[in-house]
């Protein structure tokens, strides 16, 4: 076996309700060691979500608890450092300035995770664990339920197969604002919480009971107290609880309030408000929902963004599993729009093989070829709206879907390739998308839609005349070998206006030739 050298690398997390740091070593995503797990509850959650303002004193709080981070990673001389960010600054009105003054202090520069990563961070370490047989889910679907302070998840697979993702901003602090601290102390707020919770989650029930689901998963810290503050032992890194024992447990506080929770189980304020409602919002999934089991799982935001970082540090096989997984979602998702699968799957083929062909030679990063598949996948949604401007609603729409584990920036390019107009052909431009992005997605853009264009033209018809394609790069070609008797005029006429976009942003003049594939 090769000798791999160990890497040393920090993963800081400022949240809403703790800032955690781990410090991992690795050398392989089943070689990744926590050496060193430091979390500090905060104060300055509840604030930013009330004020959606981080202030001075919050700022304050951060920078003295990053640069005790920052000692720390000093003393085990680490050089490769994260810092990630969720709701806790993603959400105020001057995050740029927070993130300006925490570089300036600290030295740290700020990643900001997005909701649909947030969640899709947790998901990806769970399910490598579910993978590994930490809990073994005998081929039922299963409903991942992960709460933030901003925001839940819910995830839903079966049989390594995603059935459903949809993220709803309805954390549990989002659900705290919605009521004044005079609301909080009244008799009737369990009742109110519980009744905002149920109406505000009315939309998914459908797509929730459409599945049979008979296990629901809860993860991360607050997953792990309620194990502990019902008595219950973890077995094999997984804790069990019977839906009826957690309504017991909640029904015995004859309406759960933060202040009931502080007083039993001796809870410091801010986390009793956190708890409260994640509780009430578990409790409103297990009314609902008939299932047969709990699990709950330790893997924490922190640990699912540390196994993302080593996945991709070491190019795992797991990455290009969970893009799998994804594109899969991808097609169902497009499926409610009635796109055509067979024609949108030969469109994403071709693409991936042009790509292959292209993407070390001219500047491409590998994982833009998952968006470009993703453009392929969901390139006709848009005529679900309307035939006519069908690449304006196409546009929109994949920019207003929760793609999971996808950025706003990522989805951009995802929507500005699926809605391409080739420049060459003004007949198209009746449904022009006026879009305008940052220079430094402007060439990634134009790159990837040459590709697109040149992979749709193959099949114009929608008919399938040419199956698969070969792609073979050299020096100054792109030969792409094709086998079919049919009449493939058509796909050639096509082929030769999109050609001409393709060579100018390559200088690579691309050929379609009758050929072995």
């Amino acid at each position: 076996m090769e000798n791999r050298v160990r890497q040393y690398a920090g993963i800081i997390h400022i949240g809403t309700v703790n800032m955690a740091m781990k410090i991992i070593s690795y050398t392989a995503m089943d070689d990744m060691t926590i050496i060193e797990n430091v979390s500090q509850e905060v104060e300055y959650g509840e604030e930013v979500f009330k004020t959606h303002h981080v202030s001075f004193r919050s700022l304050n709080e951060i920078c003295r608890i990053l640069n005790g981070f920052k000692q720390l990673l000093r003393d085990y001389d680490i050089q490769d450092v994260r810092v990630i960010t969720t709701t806790a600054i993603r959400e105020a009105d001057n995050m740029l300035n927070a993130l300006d003054q925490i570089k300036v202090r600290t030295g740290f520069k700020v990643e900001v995770v997005h909701m649909a990563k947030e969640i899709y961070y947790k998901f990806f370490g769970l399910y490598y664990h579910v993978l590994k047989g930490t809990f073994n889910f005998a081929g039922h679907a299963v409903l991942l339920v992960d709460i933030t302070s901003g925001g839940m998840g819910l995830t839903c697979w079966q049989d390594d197969h995603l059935l459903f993702q949809q993220n709803v901003y309805l954390g549990s602090l989002r659900i705290m604002e919605n009521f004044t601290q005079r609301q909080r102390e009244d008799i009737s707020f369990p009742t109110a919480a519980r009744e905002f919770i149920h109406g505000s989650l009315a939309p998914l029930w459908a797509n929730v009971h459409e599945h049979d689901i008979r296990y629901i998963v809860l993860s991360g810290k607050s997953a792990v107290l309620l194990g502990k503050l019902m008595h219950i032992e973890p077995q094999n890194g997984a804790t069990l609880i019977r839906p009826q024992m957690f309504r017991d447990f909640v029904e015995s506080f004859h309406g759960l309030t933060p202040l009931k929770l502080m007083q039993r189980f001796k809870l410091s304020e801010g986390l009793a408000n956190v708890l409260m409602p994640t509780f009430m919002l578990y409790y409103e999934l297990f009314r609902t929902i008939e299932i047969d089991m709990i699990v709950l799982m330790s893997t924490t935001f922190t640990e699912g963004y540390s196994l993302y970082y080593v996945a991709e540090q070491t190019a795992d096989p797991y990455v290009n599993h969970q893009r799998g997984l994804l594109l899969d979602l991808a097609r169902t998702i497009a499926g409610r729009y009635l796109y055509n699968p067979d024609h949108s799957a030969r469109v994403e083929s071709y693409a991936a093989k042009i790509f292959q062909a292209l993407y070390q030679r001219c500047g491409l990063a590998y994982h833009t070829g998952y968006l470009l598949r993703l453009a392929a996948i969901l390139h006709e949604t848009g005529k679900f709206i309307n035939m006519r401007k069908h690449r304006v609603c196409s546009y929109e729409l994949i920019r207003q879907t929760d793609l999971f584990s996808i950025t706003d920036e990522e989805k951009e390019i995802v929507a500005s390739v699926a809605s391409y107009i080739d420049p060459y052909m003004p007949s198209e431009h009746a449904d022009w998308v006026d879009r305008n992005p940052t220079p430094g997605l402007e060439v990634l853009i134009s790159k990837l839609q040459a590709i697109f264009s040149l992979a749709d033209a193959i099949d114009k018809s929608h008919t399938g005349k040419i199956k698969q394609i070969r792609a073979v790069l050299g020096d100054k070609e792109l030969r792409l070998y094709y086998q079919s008797e049919l009449d493939i005029s058509l796909e050639r006429w096509s082929f030769i206006q999109a050609s001409r976009n393709f060579e100018e942003i390559f200088g690579i003049t691309p050929r379609l030739l009758k050929g072995q594939v």
